[in-house]
């Protein structure tokens, strides 16, 4: 037991720590950027604090456990590869892909899955394409991250949900004038301390202020199922229309043999008459 913050805890695992700040972390930024999204209620663009500090966040998130390069001259795991591989699962994914691949200002690998993960969050696609991550982990992260990276771990489960939550809010950020190779800056924690950021604010405030953000994740869930629910339903849709023309298909064919034998005895019957004549 952890008595003082001096205090060693020597049957806690590091890692679960780290995994474990990262996701209390992330809890925090998203409620940031959730609150001053409807606070504002505005379309919000690279210079908001609370977007940028939410991508620097995600880029330690996605890199936390990637596998070190093996050797001099082994490829060295890059979280560039991971999104590049999406496409694989995700058709639609490819655009986003292409369009950073054609980036004339980004040139390394991690500026190009910053700008992967800005244009993903603007098409509010983001959380889908984290939770098919994190489904395929066995076939997408294996190779790529070491056993108790946090997209691995059930953490990652948590904030898949959370991100779910960042489809409410418009962010427009234009990729090409950003130094998306450079050093991202550092994370200013003093917004996120409740008592310094709405220590004026009485009580019920906070609470509605916490209800409001509740409700607009909860229709971002349902408007989540919604669509999936619609696609489930074209896909069944689609399924019973190709099963009605497969038996459409069936019942020609058996009418084209029940014709094909009707010619041939009709044949049959002409070449009888034929020699019955003939005589």
């Amino acid at each position: 037991m952890c008595l003082t913050a001096t205090t060693r805890c020597p049957d806690r695992d590091p890692v679960a720590i780290e995994r474990s700040n990262l996701l209390n972390l992330t809890k925090l930024v998203v409620k940031e950027l959730i609150e001053s999204s409807l606070k504002f209620g505005r379309m919000l663009d690279s210079d908001h604090a609370p977007l940028q500090h939410f991508f620097i966040l995600l880029e330690h998130v996605l890199r936390h456990g990637l596998k070190p390069k093996k050797g001099i001259l082994g490829p060295k795991k890059e979280l560039w590869n991971v999104l590049e591989a999406i496409e694989k699962f995700v058709p639609e994914a490819a655009d986003i892909t292409a369009s950073v691949r054609d980036l004339p200002t980004v040139k390394s690998q991690l500026g190009r899955a910053r700008a992967w993960l800005r244009l993903a969050l603007m098409q509010k696609k983001l959380a889908d394409y984290f939770r098919l991550v994190v489904d395929r982990k066995d076939e997408l992260l294996r190779d790529y991250y070491e056993d108790d990276a946090l997209i691995l771990s059930e953490e990652a489960i948590v904030i898949g949900g959370l991100l779910v939550g960042l489809n409410v809010i418009d962010c427009n950020l234009c990729v090409k004038e950003e130094d998306l190779d450079s050093q991202q800056g550092v994370i200013d924690f003093g917004l996120y301390l409740r008592e310094n950021s709405h220590s004026d604010l009485p009580e019920g405030s906070l609470l509605e202020s916490d209800l409001k953000i509740e409700r607009e994740w909860r229709v971002s869930l349902q408007a989540t199922v919604a669509e999936q629910q619609d696609q489930a339903s074209k896909l069944q849709q689609g399924i019973e229309s190709f099963q009605q023309m497969a038996q459409e298909h069936e019942k020609l064919k058996v009418e084209f043999s029940e014709m094909e034998r009707k010619c041939a005895e009709h044949e049959l019957t002409l070449e009888e008459l034929g020699c019955q004549l003939s005589e």
